[in-house]
């Protein structure tokens, strides 16, 4: 990642990958999902996962 003067700016980019990445527990089930859809003969494409307590939603989609 580099500024608008294309210097780089590590600080910036890994704040953005960050961001961008789902939680692990998140992740841990879209991974067990998969597999179990997989044992099916399906495939998951798009998914979006709502957390019952904090009512954050996250979208998942390859």
């Amino acid at each position: 990642m580099k500024n608008s003067e294309g210097y780089p700016e590590p600080t910036a980019g890994k704040a953005i990958h960050e961001a961008d990445r789902l939680p692990k527990h998140i992740m841990d089930v879209v991974h067990t999902l998969k597999l179990v859809a997989g044992m099916a003969g399906l495939r998951i494409t798009k998914l979006e996962l709502e957390d019952r307590k904090t009512g954050k939603r996250y979208w998942y989609g390859r």
